[in-house]
């Protein structure tokens, strides 16, 4: 696969180009994305002006915030008021368009953010999925952003914790946040599958061929590089703890982690950079997998 730009090579150690996507006009106004721009932009201008974020922490607090409130700010986990805003222009100094800028983003990340079914967690990594420029899988089940309607459908009817009711909405989203972002003009993706994923029913043949179907088209994209980890290569690490890297910005990177209850963000991504590279060079090659996908797709038509 090549990017958009020049790369030096095919390994998985290769940065991404670090050109993000075209925001779109409902991302210039996503309150979930305001807000960790908005934290990012409140740092950068503390560091700028020179001041330590213990202190700056402190002075926020004393003029009407409240302890490791400019850390939550920071990181983009709470919007910053007006007054905190006024606070952080008046004490860093910034250049009268870094000020408004601060103001811009700090309005939008204080609006609602359109409702979704899912939770909080899971709408905040939406949202950064949509920003990134690079995308690695390794899973040994069908990931949902992979995932069609009828497919996410018998998935989710199966979960413990979904309520019966929500089902049809959350595999729409499903449906609809994967072809948004799994595109031929859309991020670079790495997709490492499990062999078993492959052999797993939701919805009995018809649905699984399908979804089948749907992969391969998927692999096919110029911007998507697709391997199947075959059972005959062991065990593998990343396979037993699933993720998803997310490369969101030149040098910032998340690791994504569900479970059955919540989601977990982890910047320290080296092991999973690790984990994931190991599964990559273990997997058939890009060929052969998709050889082997097309050859569930024969099963199942038979």
């Amino acid at each position: 696969m090549q990017c958009k730009c020049t790369r030096s090579g095919g390994g998985m150690r290769d940065q991404p180009c670090g050109t993000l996507p075209a925001m779109t006009e409902d991302e210039v106004s996503d309150p979930v994305i305001a807000r960790l721009q908005c934290g990012e932009l409140a740092r950068t201008l503390r560091e700028a002006a020179g001041m330590e974020p213990g202190k700056a922490d402190k002075e926020l607090a004393e003029a009407g915030g409240y302890a490791t409130k400019l850390a939550k700010i920071e990181a983009g986990t709470i919007a910053p008021g007006s007054t905190d805003v006024d606070w952080m222009i008046k004490r860093y100094r910034p250049t009268p368009s870094d000020a408004d800028e601060l103001t811009r983003l700090a309005t939008i990340a204080r609006r609602r953010a359109k409702p979704v079914k899912t939770g909080k967690a899971t709408q905040q990594y939406v949202s950064l999925e949509r920003r990134a420029n690079a995308i690695r899988m390794v899973y040994n089940e069908i990931p949902g952003l992979l995932q069609t309607r009828e497919y996410a459908y018998a998935a989710l009817s199966m979960s413990p914790v979904v309520v019966a009711s929500d089902v049809a909405g959350l595999a729409e989203e499903r449906a609809e946040r994967g072809q948004r972002i799994i595109r031929p003009d859309g991020p670079d993706v790495w997709i490492v599958l499990g062999e078993d994923a492959l052999y797993r029913f939701s919805g009995g043949p018809a649905v699984l061929r399908a979804q089948h179907e749907h992969l391969r088209a998927v692999a096919q994209m110029p911007n998507v590089r697709f391997r199947v980890s075959l059972r005959a290569a062991g065990n593998i690490p990343a396979l037993s703890c699933p993720f998803t890297l997310l490369d969101v910005e030149p040098n910032k990177r998340l690791a994504f982690v569900s479970s059955l209850t919540r989601p977990d963000y982890i910047k320290a991504t080296e092991p999973y950079v690790a984990a994931f590279e190991q599964a990559w060079e273990l997997a058939a090659s890009e060929d052969e997998s998709v050889a082997i996908l097309e050859g569930r797709i024969t099963d199942l038509n038979s």
